[in-house]
């Protein structure tokens, strides 16, 4: 092989090299990144997650008020701040995996406000019009505070049901979850009894 040869070779060597070399840099800064993105984005959901504890506690006055909750207009406020906290946290995440577990604690939350909420006496404008009853007073709760309550315990019309995925004759034929649940079986044979005669009279 001739000198002009060998050049050639050890060249080629000499790139196929430090092409190596770039790929390991490149995927070793890579998962730096990755770990570092999975590190930052921990805290930030735990922060997201204790804002919306707090959320809570503060509206149900640390969780001893089963419901409906004082109409305190501090409480109302201090809620609706953490739970903008909240939000503004959960929209700061980057790694799947956390906006996953975050959107998971949302939701039990979610349901939490929702049951706390839920009561006849919300329906009444005296609850939120405070001892006075006047339209406009430092007493009553503040608009904005509830809006921002009221928002949050609401299911999202936008977001996918995971109940839509599931197939219910699967379940019902699996022979085992209807096991010693004739209650619930017999249930389910009037509702299709139901369907069956809406369907004829169609």
């Amino acid at each position: 092989m001739s000198l002009e040869e060998w050049r050639t070779v050890f060249s080629g060597a000499t790139l196929i090299s430090v092409v190596f070399v770039a790929l390991n840099y490149w995927m070793a800064r890579g998962k730096v990144k990755s770990d570092s993105e999975l590190a930052q984005d921990k805290e930030i959901c735990q922060q997201a997650i204790l804002a919306i504890e707090r959320a809570f506690e503060a509206l149900s006055g640390d969780g001893e008020v089963e419901s409906p909750p004082e109409p305190d207009r501090l409480n109302w406020l201090t809620a609706s701040r953490q739970i903008l906290k909240f939000k503004n946290l959960k929209s700061r995440l980057k790694t799947e995996l956390y906006k996953l577990v975050c959107s998971e604690h949302e939701e039990h939350w979610r349901h939490k406000f929702y049951l706390l909420l839920d009561k006849d006496s919300l329906s009444s404008p005296s609850y939120f019009q405070g001892a006075d009853y006047l339209p406009i007073s430092s007493e009553n709760i503040d608009p904005t505070s509830a809006l921002v309550i009221f928002n949050f315990m609401q299911w999202n019309p936008n977001q996918p049901d995971p109940l839509s995925d599931v197939n219910k004759d699967e379940i019902i034929g699996d022979g085992y979850t209807l096991n010693g649940l004739h209650g619930f079986k017999r249930y389910l044979e009037i509702l299709r009894e139901q369907r069956a005669d809406r369907s004829e009279n169609a």
